[in-house]
């Protein structure tokens, strides 16, 4: 079995491009979420994190400015579903929203092209595949979820549109999922990367990442602790995921291969992977 794993959609158009393969000979598509986000969102996710108030112009209001804001990632999920729509021709994709597929955007998209894989279960011939949307919220959103961020938001409503989770949910919930299956049949998809597993963040952005997660992130890992545990208890034949750019990879972990898809750009980079007889060749190839 072949498929084909992506994530963090950069440049829309670029899906069309995975039309030059001869799509027959893979089985599904995977995309490690993050369709949707833009530069405004990215933003949006800086000023709301550092409680940056003077992020809002003073004739704004804020609920209303964020409304704004979220105009481009609208239309570029537009895109990427109307992309995803040529593929789906094809092969069926399989997908896990990040922390940039802001669910108010979701909800006025309604995109229909493929198949959200979140707290869900999918039989392909002899493999499962799971999924699991989002990444941790920070500790202090946890401490003070009743508190309200720069645009009238309370952290707890702000896990909600963000699919941020708890580290016991994602644990517990992916046990819960998996607990009938054979391991070694099953490919998870996720959106974070397991902690100190290919999610490691530029250097530059250490002290953002220490600031956000605390002393786990001191050295710059931002993955999922609860995640991580998961992987080492359960031990999935493959875990893919995305999230942090600069961790592209492949990694094998007490015997689960783990990849970082990295992000779908302009290079048309994506993951090739053929599970054959027990054995898992993953490497990166490009389109265009």
């Amino acid at each position: 079995m072949r498929f084909i794993a992506v994530g963090d959609i950069a440049v829309p158009d670029k899906l069309n491009d995975l039309l030059e393969l001869d799509l027959k000979d893979y089985a599904f598509m995977l995309l490690a979420g993050d369709m949707s986000g833009s530069p405004d969102g990215w933003k949006i996710g800086r000023a709301r994190a550092l409680n940056d108030i003077t992020f809002i112009p003073n004739n704004k209001n804020p609920k209303e400015y964020y409304e704004e804001l979220l105009v481009p990632s609208i239309e570029k999920l537009k895109k990427v579903d109307e992309n995803l729509g040529h593929l789906k021709k094809y092969l069926q994709v399989y997908v896990v929203y990040g922390n940039t597929d802001f669910q108010s955007v979701v909800e006025r998209v309604q995109p229909r092209n493929f198949i959200l894989l979140h707290k869900l279960v999918a039989k392909v011939d002899d493999m499962f595949l799971v999924g699991y949307n989002g990444h941790p919220m920070y500790p202090w959103e946890i401490q003070d979820s009743n508190k309200r961020d720069i645009f009238g938001y309370t952290f707890a409503e702000t896990a909600k549109e963000l699919n941020s989770f708890k580290e016991d949910e994602i644990y517990d919930q992916l046990l819960c999922l998996c607990r009938s299956l054979p391991n070694k049949k099953v490919i998870l998809l996720t959106h974070t990367p397991p902690y100190r597993i290919l999610d490691k963040v530029e250097p530059e952005r250490v002290e953002w990442a220490k600031a956000s997660y605390g002393e786990t992130a001191k050295e710059g890992s931002v993955g999922s602790l609860g995640l991580r545990r998961f992987i080492e208890d359960y031990q999935p034949v493959i875990s893919v995921f995305g999230h942090i750019h600069e961790s592209k990879g492949i990694q094998l972990v007490n015997g689960t291969t783990c990849i970082n898809v990295g992000c779908f750009d302009e290079r048309g980079e994506f993951a090739s992977v053929n599970v054959q007889n027990g054995k898992i060749d993953c490497k990166f190839e490009k389109v265009g």
